[in-house]
């Protein structure tokens, strides 16, 4: 009987030793969709252990389940989109420890847009409102802040439902895709990164007369690192010590990581992040069960 007391408690102590010492890493999978995403996060996760002692371990953040694997202990430190954060934050125990910045250390943000073809002869929201009927409406994926949710929130406030005021819905993949179908006149409605757009009319990819802009959000803060309100402050400030000072410590794996967020460049940096930066989205909609219920039908 001793011995097996023993054995237990030998047991218990080991599980609880590695427990202590392994820090839970979720990603989103607006974050890690493809295979060089993931690379880069398995390079930063190897990082993140060298520099903390500690080992890390990823988890793909589920849809509708963020919550349940904060709860469950199974979420330290997490990089996901900017709505999964308004979330995670207000019912999830989270807190933003570092965002994307520029070169004069602010936070580098995008916006969102809705465009039509010029066919449609739809040029402001009140004919989008009258005409909506006679057109598909092309988002870019479930899980997309600029190519889904701030626009979904916006045509709501408008009293446009997407399913049943268009002719239907459509993910298409991507916002170049959308860009692209928008401009070949095959998509006559979509909602993508105004950023994103910009960027490919600047390079010549397309002109301004192949779209017709009907909106442009308000500037949307990338979503930030965050982590659990309850780690040691020791733990908290050394986390954040290892993003900001990674461009001078491991320039190369900077240079992956940043291109993980949107509008960013190699000259972007991480700064300290304030639960203020979000605000702007807390206030698109009507409740924070509204933003729950996006999150929880169509974000990670």
């Amino acid at each position: 009987m001793k011995n097996s007391l023993v054995i237990f408690v030998f047991i218990f102590l080991s599980f609880v030793s590695q427990a202590q010492n392994t820090l839970y890493l979720g990603v989103g999978s607006n974050i890690s969709k493809s295979v060089e995403s993931q690379k880069t996060i398995n390079e930063l996760a190897q990082y993140l252990s060298e520099k903390l002692g500690l080992t890390v371990s990823i988890n793909s953040l589920k849809a509708g389940k963020t919550l349940e694997q904060i709860q469950e202990g199974k979420l330290d430190v997490a990089l996901m989109n900017t709505f999964g954060y308004v979330l995670a934050s207000s019912e999830g125990n989270m807190e933003a420890l570092v965002v994307v910045g520029n070169t004069q250390k602010e936070p580098i943000s995008y916006q969102s847009c809705l465009i039509a073809h010029p066919s449609t002869q739809i040029k402001t929201l009140e004919d989008l409102k009258q005409e909506a009927s006679k057109y598909f409406l092309g988002f870019v994926s479930a899980s997309s802040t600029s190519g889904h949710l701030v626009p979904r929130l916006f045509l709501n406030r408008l009293d446009l439902q997407p399913e049943m005021s268009f002719k239907d819905v459509q993910f298409i993949g991507s916002h170049q895709e959308v860009i692209q179908k928008i401009s070949s006149g095959e998509l006559k409605i979509g909602a993508v990164s105004y950023t994103d757009l910009e960027e490919l009319i600047k390079a010549g990819k397309y002109s301004k007369t192949d779209f017709n802009i009907l909106w442009t959000s308000e500037p949307i803060t990338n979503g930030p690192v965050s982590v659990r309100k309850d780690l040691s402050v020791t733990l908290k400030t050394k986390l954040q010590e290892v993003w900001i000072n990674l461009p001078k410590n491991n320039p190369a794996l900077h240079t992956k990581v940043v291109k993980l967020w949107h509008n960013t460049n190699s000259q972007s940096i991480f700064i300290p992040a304030q639960n203020s930066l979000y605000d702007n989205i807390r206030k698109m909609a009507n409740s924070m069960e509204e933003i729950s219920v996006l999150v929880g039908l169509y974000s990670e």
